[in-house]
């Protein structure tokens, strides 16, 4: 419901300074302003998270996107949003999600089995995703009766029911003592994801994608902007279609510990990602754009949950959180710039030929992986993964073992 309320919202302030033909560069910068922080912020972040409780960390970060969440919404409520102040609030956000990230990703495995880890992180999957499905049509349905203000009011409160989630879970003290400094600890997590090969192709390949294709979610509103289709929003149907695409993928990777070979997999999505994209943005057609936004947002979700699982499955807990950051690093700060760099070459080119330069830079991203880095494609998930457990202190409920 925020990235609707956002992006209609940044559009009208477009409108109002009277360059409706900037809404795709004021997107743009919007999504500059949550990549600096995430650029500069998420490896340390991992660090921190292989050092401290991330439950405590998560109760941190959490409560600070609450706060901003309320005052934006306050902000939009009494008419005094600017682009500024938006960017402003997507920086404190930025900073936030960069601590949070990492930690939320990195105690997966420490929650559950190995052995169902994959099935752990479809179902993490499945639950964003599935806000991404139910959100753009709500908002959509709410926005004319209580605004964008009541939808960000909304969003605000919403951060109650994660903050009350955390109170009741165990602490995750770090799996070992840390003798290193912070700085030692980011150079020796470098140090560990270059010694492994199908770390560095993965992360090399996410970048790209998630960098010319991750953005395309956030660019919707200077596709669709405030039209309507057979009556409804046209970019809640949009969102909602790459969100069903996304959900749908979600499953498939809570499935993926049954497929032999996740590295096939993985690259095809990849490419799945790619073409669907660039045929969204050279459909004419809405109902063949509603399908294509939807093999968007399934070859995206999919790649991004099997990338997931492979480094999750191939990392030690000790360096977890690192990898995690590294990992972050492409879509909390990598995707952001890609939004900037797209929505630039929208307001010069028109919002489709960016978003076709996009899918064909993704397309051959995932045909390279496929055919030219065969080790990648015929990664097979470990059969044995060496995981330190320590003991967890039960906080106002039982541990999960």
């Amino acid at each position: 419901m925020q990235i609707f309320a956002l992006g209609i919202l940044v559009v009208q302030i477009a409108e109002r300074e009277g360059n409706p033909e900037l809404a795709p560069l004021y997107l743009g910068l919007m999504g500059l302003a949550r990549a600096v922080p995430g650029l500069l912020f998420t490896l340390v972040a991992g660090a921190v998270a292989d050092r401290v409780d991330r439950r405590k960390l998560l109760l941190i970060t959490q409560t600070t996107m609450a706060v901003n969440a309320g005052v934006l919404a306050l902000v939009v409520f009494v008419g005094a949003a600017s682009l500024w102040y938006v960017l402003v609030a997507a920086v404190i956000q930025s900073v936030a999600f960069a601590f949070d990230n990492p930690s939320r990703q990195s105690m997966i495995p420490r929650i559950v089995p190995m052995a169902i880890l994959p099935s752990a992180i479809g179902l993490q999957s499945a639950s964003f995703n599935a806000a991404s499905v139910i959100g753009p049509v709500i908002a959509g349905l709410l926005y004319l009766p209580i605004g964008l203000a009541g939808l960000l009011a909304v969003n605000a409160l919403s951060f109650a029911a994660i903050i009350g989630a955390l109170k009741v879970m165990p602490a995750l003290p770090p799996s070992r003592t840390h003798t290193r400094s912070l700085l030692g600890s980011i150079a020796e997590g470098v140090r560990y994801a270059r010694g492994n090969r199908e770390l560095v192709w993965i992360f090399a390949t996410v970048t790209v994608i998630f960098a010319f294709a991750g953005p395309t979610s956030a660019l919707l509103p200077a596709v669709a902007g405030e039209s309507l289709w057979n009556g409804m929003s046209w970019l809640s149907l949009l969102l909602a279609a790459m969100g069903v695409g996304s959900f749908c993928a979600a499953f498939v990777t809570m499935n993926v510990g049954r497929v032999r070979a996740p590295g096939k997999v993985y690259v095809f999505a990849a490419v799945m990602n790619g073409l669907m994209l660039l045929l969204f943005a050279l459909s004419a057609n809405p109902f063949a754009a509603l399908i294509f936004a939807f093999g968007t947002g399934f070859g995206g979700t999919l790649m991004a949950g099997m990338g997931n699982n492979m480094v999750q499955a191939t990392t030690d807990d000790a360096y977890r959180g690192r990898m995690m950051s590294v990992w972050s690093i492409t879509f909390i700060g990598l995707m952001p710039v890609g939004q900037l760099i797209l929505g630039a070459l929208g307001s010069l080119l028109g919002i489709h030929a960016a978003l076709a330069i996009g899918g064909a830079v993704s397309l051959a991203a995932g045909l390279y992986a496929c055919f030219r880095v065969p080790h990648l494609r015929a990664w097979r998930t470990p059969r044995k993964v060496e995981v330190v457990q320590p003991q967890t202190v039960a906080v106002g409920q039982p541990t999960f073992r």
